[in-house]
């Protein structure tokens, strides 16, 4: 096993014949048997993949569209961040996507099924020290609470861990990618046979302030509390956070969210909007009778290298790299305090690719995190 198992490229170009000379360049030397792209929602990412998998035989190649990228030494919006992993660090691989235009949990069950083939493994016995699992959903048609319930009730013992395309904020299409297909609602799904171990790890920087809000009428389909305490949803919010309510919009959202304290932990329900019939609408389901935090923020950057602090302590002392999936609410912050610097150097000595979310995918669907799979 040597530095050549894992690779990580970040690639700007004017055209995608440019951006894949970059990726190319450094994985080439991988002989990879996955990559993992993560592309600005201007980019040609379904003819991205396409390309790399028919140039290295036997890759499987996913990704989806992005509100930015990075890897350990780049950042911006609008490019391309990859990882490669070679037989050192992938055993096998089986993907799949999710089409749930018509039934998400039908869609799931069915690339599960596909999957499960393609390892010869039925996934529900699928030992979780040695198997792991990707998932990227479309960003804007809410299916995230569904595909990762499907994903419980299909594969219970293993971790499914990822993040929900995103169009660097217009809302107006994300899409996911997997060999040269791809969809604009639905999911892709890939398992990993890991040959080293690995750890998924979640970092959220935020405390409670101690208010509590208990939702009193919402819509969960759709993502909308209309009532808190049994009062307007959007003048409690705005009272609680002490902003006018004409004033409330991303730079308040993103750093007085509410949240669910489980476990003494805070998992983290973040505003998008407020809504011409008055709500307020949510990146994350929120559930009628709840009871909410409101949260403050705390040290972006010291809680994300005490976070890779803890996965290298859990894989013995090490990271060699992985996957990180960070909440455009968190590069917003990162955007308006300049921190992007700070962030990137708690990967300092791994090869890292990934990309700013519409929420990030681990036992659920959450908000604000930054959420990556780690191999040692």
């Amino acid at each position: 096993m040597g530095s050549d198992d894992i690779r990580s490229v970040y690639a700007r170009g004017t055209s995608s014949d440019d951006i894949l000379r970059t990726l190319t360049s450094e994985l080439d030397g991988v002989a990879p048997k996955l990559i993992v792209l993560f592309a600005g929602h201007r980019r040609n990412g379904a003819g991205l993949t396409g390309a790399l998998s028919a140039r290295y035989s036997g890759a499987t190649v996913v990704g989806c569209t992005t509100a930015g990228e990075f890897t350990e030494s780049s950042t911006g919006v609008d490019g391309v961040s990859a990882l490669g992993l070679g037989a050192g660090v992938v055993k096998r691989v089986g993907a799949a996507i999710a089409r749930c235009d018509k039934s998400v949990d039908v869609a799931v069950r069915g690339a599960l099924d596909r999957i499960s083939a393609q390892l010869g493994q039925p996934l529900r016995e699928a030992d979780p020290a040695r198997y792991v699992g990707l998932t990227f959903i479309d960003g804007l048609h809410m299916h995230e609470e569904e595909v990762n319930e499907e994903l419980g009730n299909g594969a219970p013992l293993m971790s499914f861990v990822g993040g929900s395309a995103g169009d660097d904020c217009e809302f107006e299409r994300t899409r996911v990618f997997l060999n040269g297909e791809e969809a604009d609602e639905g999911a892709v799904l890939a398992v990993i046979e890991s040959a080293v171990p690995f750890v998924v790890e979640k970092t959220c920087c935020f405390e409670s302030t101690g208010r509590v809000l208990v939702v009193t009428k919402a819509d969960p389909a759709n993502r909308v509390v209309y009532e808190f305490d049994g009062g307007d949803a959007v003048a409690a919010y705005a009272e609680a956070v002490g902003v006018p309510r004409d004033r409330l919009d991303a730079s308040v959202f993103m750093v007085s969210p509410v949240g669910l304290m489980i476990d003494g932990a805070p998992w983290i329900r973040s505003p998008q909007r407020v809504m011409p019939d008055g709500g307020l609408r949510f990146y994350c389901r929120i559930e009628q009778g709840m009871e909410v935090h409101l949260m403050r923020s705390t040290d972006l950057v010291q809680g994300t290298r005490r976070s890779m602090d803890e996965a290298r302590k859990k894989l013995g002392g090490s990271v060699r790299g992985g996957l990180a999936f960070n909440c455009i609410l968190r590069r917003l912050e990162m955007d308006a305090k300049r921190l992007h610097a700070g962030f990137l150097s708690s990967f300092e000595g791994m090869k890292v690719a990934g990309f700013h979310t519409y929420g990030e995918s681990w036992l659920g669907h959450i908000n604000q995190t930054l959420t990556g799979l780690w191999f040692k």
